[in-house]
């Protein structure tokens, strides 16, 4: 099973013709991985490879590699912490004051059966985004040269 799944990888792989694509490929599919437009994940890796001419088999190995099942609530809970630390903490922001009114039902529902009190809309989407750029930028500078290196390997002199 893990030779075929090697050779999946592989496959994937040998598609980007250059280092620098390959490492964009991987980290935009990781943003999407941790973007909170829950249920767009998949349009979103379709989308942004057709346009951008990306490895879409490989976005999609990336980004459900990351977010799938079974790390889908940590994923979120972490984004809605960055969120709820930049609007709360760093700009003094009252979380829930800004929603929209349609939240008011959903805070009420998540209130009264998960104790929840005041989730904030604005914090689960900024905080997606913003960690989901940075962990796409770090994925890409480490990336990047990686793949740089696997491509062109240093001559070996034996003798």
């Amino acid at each position: 099973m893990f030779s075929r799944l090697k050779q999946l990888l592989m496959r994937c792989f040998a598609y980007e013709a250059s280092p620098a694509r390959l490492a964009f490929t991987c980290a935009l599919a990781i943003y999407i991985a941790f973007s909170p437009f829950f249920g767009f994940h998949t349009l979103m890796v379709i989308a942004a490879g057709f346009l951008l001419n990306l490895n879409v088999p490989l976005m999609i190995l990336v980004s459900y590699g990351i977010n799938n099942p079974f790390t889908m609530i940590p994923i979120y809970l972490s984004g809605y912490y960055v969120g709820h630390v930049v609007l709360h903490s760093w700009l003094g922001f009252g979380i829930a004051q800004a929603n929209p009114a349609w939240m008011d039902a959903i805070n009420l529902f998540l209130q009264t059966h998960l104790g929840l009190v005041e989730i904030s809309l604005w914090a689960f989407l900024i905080g997606g985004n913003i960690l989901g750029l940075v962990l796409a930028g770090i994925a890409y500078s480490i990336l990047l040269p990686l793949l740089i290196k696997l491509a062109n390997p240093p001559y070996s002199h034996k003798g």
